[in-house]
């Protein structure tokens, strides 16, 4: 019986990024932003909205639920509204 080798033609993928919509806490300004980690997520959302403070918090638009774990974030669907805080704002 033969030895059987496995051979990698092509290197692995980056995981495919997944649609999503952020807006600030007033809903005056929305973004269409495209991610495929909370992390990621939160980078771009800082980015797209001029947060230098980098302190800011995800939560769905939809609740108020704080987004802050990478389970829960894959748990959810493409195309979620997300609402980013920064320091001192709520969600209403």
């Amino acid at each position: 019986v033969g030895a059987v080798t496995k051979q990698t033609l092509f290197p692995p993928l980056m995981p495919a990024g997944r649609p999503f919509r952020v807006s600030n806490a007033s809903r005056s300004n929305r973004k269409g932003i495209v991610a495929s980690s909370l992390q990621e997520l939160i980078s771009k959302t800082l980015d797209a909205f001029l947060i230098s403070a980098g302190i800011a918090t995800l939560v769905l638009e939809e609740d108020g639920t704080v987004v802050d774990t990478e389970e829960f974030f894959k748990s959810l669907d493409d195309n979620t509204h997300f609402m980013v805080l920064e320091k001192g704002e709520k969600w209403t």
